[in-house]
């Protein structure tokens, strides 16, 4: 379920009775049409979001808008973590204003249970699910362990780090020596063919393997856990 809240109580106070009545525009309005404008645009619609209207100065001062306040963004500029959102008024009297607008995106993301060495296949217990802000995750976060063959470590991942795309790479689900089916459709006929591996592969990895019938070194794709699809 998607949530929105404004965390800027002053401004969802409003101003002052005096103000309004001097023909000035509600500060709550303008962070309002902000808030609304993020909460039905921003890239996390189906999480629990929180939503923050940086509060206007005090001191500032704009003529009452008649029509209804109009939000936008600068040309070129796309919703992130932290955006700035103009709000205009199109009357007779016209003015804009802009404002910063920070929106935290909360999901389970998978976090080191106890440090991981490099090279280490991570498996169910090397990890736990944490609730974090991923809209702060700069370099994304992993949502599983995959579905064959799993991660394996680039480097050290310390205790508690969320596990992100850069800290492994896929798994090996072939190892070199291992014998292999090399499967072949170049030509009008798929051929199957024994075949042994000269390297690890992951799923979808280049390898090469050596064909045991001719002698002959090549290369393919591994498919699964015995299989090369030769190219």
């Amino acid at each position: 379920m998607h949530f929105s809240l404004l965390l800027a109580a002053s401004m969802l106070g409003g101003l002052s009775p005096s103000l309004a009545a001097e023909g000035l525009e509600n500060h709550a309005r303008i962070a309002e049409t902000a808030r609304a404008y993020i909460a039905s645009r921003h890239p996390w619609q189906q999480m629990k979001t929180k939503i923050t209207v940086q509060s206007l100065d005090p001191r500032t001062k704009l003529a009452r808008c008649p029509v209804k306040l109009e939000a936008f963004l600068s040309a070129g500029a796309k919703i992130k973590r932290r955006t700035t959102v103009g709000v205009r008024c199109a009357s007779a009297k016209p003015w804009k204003i802009y404002l910063p607008v920070t929106v935290e995106a909360f999901a389970k993301v998978m976090v080191a249970r106890h440090p991981i060495a490099p090279n280490t296949d991570i498996s169910e217990r090397d990890i736990t699910w944490s609730q974090r802000d991923i809209s702060a995750l700069g370099y994304g976060y992993l949502r599983s362990l995959g579905d064959r063959g799993g991660y394996r470590s680039r480097r050290s991942i310390a205790q508690g780090a969320v596990l992100t795309p850069n800290m492994v790479e896929a798994s090996s689900i072939i190892s070199k020596g291992q014998r292999v089916q090399l499967n072949s459709s170049t030509g009008p006929v798929a051929v199957s063919m024994a075949g042994i591996a000269l390297q690890n592969g992951a799923l979808g990895s280049r390898i090469l393997v050596k064909n045991l019938n001719s002698g002959k070194q090549l290369e393919g794709v591994v498919e699964s856990e015995n299989i090369v699809l030769l190219n």
